[in-house]
């Protein structure tokens, strides 16, 4: 697997009243993790360095092995990697409505309140 080299996670620019904001994405799992306040900076370059540095930087992890940047729920922390690249020995199970890892015996998600849904085994 070819290493990522870029500097940012992926993101998306929000032009808004008086300058723009950035909205960063997990590159796993596509889900947006942040989403900064308007920036200032003499150049688009500086400003979007800026708000990764300021504010998006801390919700992500950076792959070890592909350079990828994603969240704490796509990443593993043993072999800091992410799950792509060493997956974890047991299947995570995630909330589909905001991502967030959960327990096996959790109804609903601990972050969004969204019900779950288990596959059950047996008969």
């Amino acid at each position: 697997m070819e290493k990522s080299e870029h500097k940012t996670a992926r993101y998306k620019v929000i032009s808004d009243t008086g300058g723009n904001r950035y909205r960063f994405f997990c590159e796993q799992s596509g889900m947006a993790m942040a989403t900064t306040e308007i920036m200032h900076a003499d150049t688009t370059e500086e400003e979007l360095l800026l708000a990764w540095e300021a504010e998006g930087r801390r919700y992500f992890n950076r792959c070890g092995k592909c350079g990828k940047w994603v969240s704490d729920a796509m990443f593993n922390p043993e072999a800091a990697e992410c799950v792509i690249c060493t997956p974890w020995e047991e299947s995570p199970v995630y909330c589909p409505r905001c991502g967030v890892q959960t327990q096996a015996s959790d109804g609903f998600c601990r972050e969004c309140g969204a019900k779950l849904r288990r596959e059950r085994s047996g008969k």
